[in-house]
């Protein structure tokens, strides 16, 4: 099995095969990275694919600091942020603060929750929602940092990522309160 140092040394040096292995190993979890982006698959192919020609173009970069998947993650993560900047604009309101109008409201049963159903209920937020919850939950980045992608302030990225969160919650509450009918309906 080639190594990953190798894979780059190979890439650096546009070794075919090299760039060939590099793409197999990471593509798939760099396309769920972009689609976690992007509400269409082929928007994330798109990504997917522009991301890999900077990558390419850009490798002898890598410092070796920190995973490679990191890096590259990190890679198709601005190219999804351009993207969605070449896109025309939506226009983001900030009402402020309204923490107190909205009930507190927690999750029944977390063990009827899959992944899968997760990522369709984030899927579904408003794009600038679901690349703040994206940027600032699963990625780890903070306001300040995903305020600069998503080129909004760190408040307004706050107030986002609260009303994200508030529907994620409703969404996942209104589901297991479904599936607890069902259970109570048809288990007797």
């Amino acid at each position: 099995m080639v190594e990953e140092v190798q894979i780059i040394e190979g890439c650096i040096k546009n070794d075919q095969q090299c760039k060939a292995l590099l793409y197999k190993n990471y593509a798939p979890a760099l396309y769920g990275v972009a689609l976690r982006y992007t509400q269409r698959k082929e928007d994330a192919e798109d990504i997917l694919h522009d991301a890999f020609l900077k990558i390419f173009d850009n490798i002898k970069q890598y410092s070796g600091k920190g995973s490679l998947l990191g890096w590259l993650s990190r890679i198709i993560i601005n190219q999804a942020m351009d993207f969605h900047h070449q896109k025309p604009k939506a226009i983001f309101v900030d009402y402020g603060d309204y923490e107190e109008m909205i009930a507190d409201e927690t999750i029944i049963d977390p063990d009827k929750m899959t992944h899968k159903i997760l990522l369709g209920f984030i899927k579904e937020l408003p794009q600038m929602y679901q690349s703040m919850f994206n940027l600032c939950v699963i990625d780890g980045y903070s306001y300040d940092e995903a305020a600069k992608e998503l080129r909004c302030t760190a408040s307004e990225c706050r107030t986002g990522l609260f009303r994200a969160r508030n529907m994620l919650k409703r969404k996942v509450n209104n589901f297991l309160k479904e599936e607890n009918q069902y259970d109570n309906g048809y288990n007797i």
